[in-house]
């Protein structure tokens, strides 16, 4: 009896067709997976959120600090709303960590971040610097700020940067958080965001340094290496700064403009003050308006000053 077999063509035809098959599926594929991890973050900002509601609903209606430093303890505020989600895995942005750096605390509390108020480095709000990132993204001058506060018992221990010496050793730095009716549009006050480190960078250097640049080539444990100031994007863009000031010849200032711009290619997820979250582009979420206390000078709309 003869036996009825696929000729050497015909297999040739079947895998050719699996092979566009996978071809027009596999970018299918990975959208969705895409979208379901950014439906993940977007939840699990959701749920940090709430936490800062829950914890401000048993404190007066004021939001937890950014950061307390008292002895031997270290906080910033995901530690503080912890026992409201009890789960570090809230912490955890499912886009993979943040940061480049080897370090075993950037995949778990270092995925999101908030701005601390500017008065922590005596200033009444944060003016952005001019920096290849900053000009790209259109906001060079704007005034900013944040409304969490900054507690340290020794203004010279646990800093990154030069910001402390304005009290210096022995002073205690002591800068309340805001409550929800002292912002003048909770809807539009940006709280919590995609970023490179818990402070988005603005807790690291001295005044006038915070958003728009680019700190990478510091391996060793610190937050904020290889990170972009301010938010991160997280799906399109560059999702760190690894590489960029190498390119440039060194520094934030160096950056090439190609490189910079990149930054209003991404989205990243962000969660306001009336506890709304979305995804949002940079260019976006920097938006100016005259400011209120001077229509000639720009700020932020989503990080209004509050003087």
């Amino acid at each position: 009896m003869k036996t009825k077999a696929f000729t050497l063509i015909e297999l040739l035809v079947v895998i050719a067709i699996i092979a566009i098959l996978a071809a027009i599926l596999f970018p299918v594929f990975a959208q969705a997976k895409l979208a379901a991890k950014k439906t993940v973050e977007i939840a699990h900002i959701k749920q940090f959120t709430l936490a800062h509601f829950m914890y401000a609903g048993d404190n007066d209606d004021v939001f937890c600090l950014a950061r307390t430093y008292g002895g031997d303890v270290d906080s910033v505020h995901t530690l503080s709303i912890y026992p409201y989600v009890k789960s570090y895995q809230i912490f955890v942005t499912p886009a993979g960590k943040p940061n480049p750096v080897d370090n075993a605390a950037w995949n778990y509390i270092w995925s999101f971040g908030v701005i601390p108020r500017a008065a922590m480095k005596k200033i009444p709000y944060y003016t952005v610097s001019n920096y290849p990132i900053s000009r790209a993204l259109n906001v060079v001058g704007a005034r900013m700020d944040g409304f969490m506060g900054w507690a340290q018992e020794d203004a010279s221990i646990g800093a990154w940067g030069g910001w402390w010496t304005l009290y210096g050793a022995g002073n205690t730095i002591n800068i309340p958080s805001l409550s929800q009716s002292a912002l003048p549009a909770p809807a539009d006050s940006a709280m919590t965001f995609s970023a490179g480190e818990p402070f988005g960078d603005f807790a690291t250097f001295g005044a006038g340094i915070e958003l728009g640049v680019c700190v990478a080539g510091r391996e060793t444990y610190n937050p904020g290496s290889r990170s972009i100031g301010g938010a991160t994007p997280r799906w399109g863009g560059p999702q760190n700064c690894n590489g960029w000031r190498e390119a440039g010849g060194g520094g934030s200032a160096s950056i090439p403009a190609a490189y910079a711009n990149k930054v209003k290619e991404g989205l990243a997820v962000i969660a306001f003050a009336d506890g709304s979250t979305k995804a949002m582009a940079l260019n976006n979420l920097y938006k100016l308006v005259p400011c209120p206390s001077d229509a000639s000078v720009q700020c932020m709309s989503h990080f209004m000053p509050t003087q």
